[in-house]
């Protein structure tokens, strides 16, 4: 899960340059992506086929909630289920998207899972 983190991190840094240099859009994709990755290391590879976005936040909710991973926020649930929407209209819809606060999440949930993986990895 190692290469599913250090993506997660890759796309983060990329989203901030993206949107430091007024790619907001492109910006919110690779957070989408970043979240994605993250997910993952979270939840796992699927057992066949690929995940598909709803199923994937989904999965990751159950998962944080059912394991105690770390809590979210009724605002954090909220920009989590609509992830997927907003990276799609940022990829094809001819508008602007929220992106602030979902830099502000995924930041939060890189600390999160890393924090995860390094109790993990302890015990």
């Amino acid at each position: 899960m190692k290469g599913y983190f250090d993506k997660a991190k890759r796309h983060f840094k990329a989203a901030v340059l993206l949107y430091a240099n007024g790619y907001n859009n492109d910006a919110l994709s690779r957070l989408y992506y970043s979240f994605r990755s993250l997910a993952i290391v979270i939840v796992g590879i699927p057992v066949k086929g690929k995940w598909r976005h709803q199923g994937l936040v989904k999965k990751f909710v159950m998962e944080v909630d059912r394991r105690g991973i770390f809590e979210l926020t009724r605002e954090e649930r909220h920009l989590i289920k609509r992830f997927p929407d907003e990276r799609e209209k940022a990829d094809y819809d001819p508008v602007e998207v929220p992106k602030e606060r979902y830099i502000q999440l995924v930041e939060r949930l890189i600390r999160e899972v890393e924090e995860y993986a390094e109790r993990d990895y302890k015990d």
